[in-house]
């Protein structure tokens, strides 16, 4: 097939397991022969070329906080606009794209930053067939303004686009729909994946008596919800109960000095290390030294890598029990659950070091799970399949990429002059 894949970023830029994903799926398919193109925008730092990835759209970096959030009103309007809605420069580069190598069937990744209704209605427009790989609520992004949704963009989003959804958890799908849009189309949970070679079993927990913690994100920041905070208030109180023989190590870019400050308040200097961030495959390799993956992340977590990643090596993760990770793992079988407080974190960590919960078993039967039912080789044949019924849907009665083009600049247009109207009066 040729498969035409949009993504926001594309790797080395990236921010986070979405990109990450999107990369991993691309290079399996040129594997296994497809021709992929990918589109996507200009690297915000330079980046190697690649003969199959046209870094040819323009980002909306929404994620700039320190500007987006010092903006006048109308400035952050007309910049979410840009980068949930239309951008008429993007739907060009895309008609483009699409009459030069006309592929088979889109595969659409993270398009939050590129004008992603946009780009969308263009496929539409052209009747050009897509997949659409969900691993966060995008749908729902691209339908807001000033974090409501907006009735107008669900009603037509849900009238017109049709396609199919791979979606990374159940509780995903639920999180968009019960959030007020219905995801038109055929929907398939489909989880995310480890890749690579299988790593040599473990042989050993708790060596040298100590039982061995590590977390994990990619920026170390309140804004970001991960629970860092709550893995080390939880071993802040492993030591108010008198329990000793365990240290924690917190992978990631220190971005916020609220928890350099919360280890030094606890005096847990000697059990809690921050140790920065390190490359992907090396944190990964990391994994097999440690015995607990401590994820105690936010209930709309829709399926985090590191904990599969962690998993795959025999580190068992220790996870909030209401997150999308948690919807595909048996508690005391292939992982450990827990509310999300540091509290609750802390019972069960100490239920490990007092002998009571037996992780030796529980690693190998994760890594067995992952190795089987988690792998990018096992997930890779759904993905081809949806991407294979996609490409079979008829084209009839595409419009032209001209009109697309000029249907995009008024869009864009239209949307800045309301904007403007309605602030600005």
């Amino acid at each position: 097939m040729k498969i035409l894949v949009l993504s926001n970023l594309y790797p080395p830029d990236t921010l986070g397991g979405y990109e990450m994903g999107c990369s991993h799926v691309v290079e399996a398919l040129r594997d296994r022969g497809h021709d992929v193109l990918v589109l996507t925008t200009a690297p915000r730092t330079p980046a190697p070329p690649l003969p199959y990835v046209r870094r040819g759209l323009r980002l909306t970096d929404i994620w700039d906080e320190y500007s987006f959030q010092r903006s006048a009103p109308v400035t952050s309007h007309l910049v979410q606009a840009r980068s949930h809605r239309v951008d008429a420069f993007n739907v060009h580069a895309l008609a483009t794209t699409l009459e030069e190598f006309e592929p088979d069937v889109a595969y659409v990744w993270m398009i939050v930053g590129v004008g992603g209704l946009g780009l969308l209605g263009c496929l539409h427009h052209l009747r050009v067939p897509w997949v659409w790989h969900l691993m966060d609520d995008v749908p729902l992004m691209l339908c807001k303004a000033g974090g409501r949704l907006v009735p107008a963009f669900a009603r037509e989003f849900e009238r017109q686009l049709r396609g199919h959804y791979l979606a990374c958890s159940r509780q995903l799908v639920d999180e968009i729909e019960g959030g007020g849009l219905r995801l038109r189309g055929e929907v398939e949970i489909v989880p995310n994946w480890v890749r690579g070679p299988a790593p040599p079993s473990r042989t050993s927990y708790r060596r040298d008596g100590v039982l061995r913690i590590v977390a994990a994100s990619a920026n170390i920041d309140r804004r970001f919800d991960k629970g860092i905070d709550l893995v080390i208030e939880s071993a802040a109180l492993l030591r108010e109960w008198g329990r000793s023989g365990f240290a924690v190590n917190i992978f990631g870019r220190v971005a916020d000095p609220y928890f350099p400050a919360l280890i030094r308040r606890y005096k847990l200097d000697d059990v809690v290390t921050l140790k920065g961030s390190l490359p992907q495959s090396e944190l990964q390799a990391r994994y097999g030294d440690y015995d607990l993956f401590a994820f105690p992340t936010h209930a709309r977590e829709p399926f985090a890598f590191a904990p599969l990643e962690a998993a795959y090596r025999g580190c068992v993760p220790l996870m909030s029990e209401l997150c999308g990770n948690g919807e595909w793992f048996v508690h005391g079988v292939h992982c450990l659950k827990a509310p999300r407080t540091a509290e609750a974190f802390a019972r069960v960590v100490a239920r490990v070091l007092d002998g009571q919960i037996d992780l030796p078993a529980i690693g190998r039967r994760a890594a067995g799970v992952v190795r089987r039912d988690f792998h990018l080789d096992a997930v890779l044949p759904t993905i081809e399949r949806a991407l294979a019924c996609a490409s079979a849907t008829t084209r009839a009665g595409a419009g032209t990429a001209a009109e697309a083009y000029r249907m995009a600049v008024l869009a864009e247009k239209l949307s800045h002059v309301l904007i403007q109207e309605a602030l600005c009066a």
